[in-house]
């Protein structure tokens, strides 16, 4: 399966929304895809082509006093664009976390 299939996958059956991945000269360098899971959490995948991709799993909160600040306890992974992507299609009970 190619990257365009993929991120189909991810969109269409992973309940993912898409976004341009803008590089430091505005060009589009990549994917962002998010989506809101039950449980108040947050998937993010970040792939810039099919060898390099990075997916994050972050609490949806935010902390009032550092609004800016990025969430504690969230799971990181990196790798290939399907070996980030794998485990999320289908969504997986485990990956929720605690």
């Amino acid at each position: 399966m190619d990257s365009a299939e993929l991120i189909e996958r991810l969109r269409r059956e992973g309940g993912f929304r898409l976004l341009p991945l803008l590089g430091n000269t505005g060009q589009v360098a990549g994917v962002h895809l998010a989506r809101f899971l039950p449980g108040g959490h947050l998937d993010v995948i970040q792939a810039w082509d099919e060898r390099w991709a990075v997916w994050a799993r972050l609490p949806d909160s935010v902390d009032p006093a550092a609004p800016f600040a990025g969430p504690d306890g969230g799971v990181v992974r990196s790798g290939s664009l399907a070996r980030v992507a794998a485990p999320l299609l289908p969504l997986q009970a485990g990956l929720l976390g605690p």
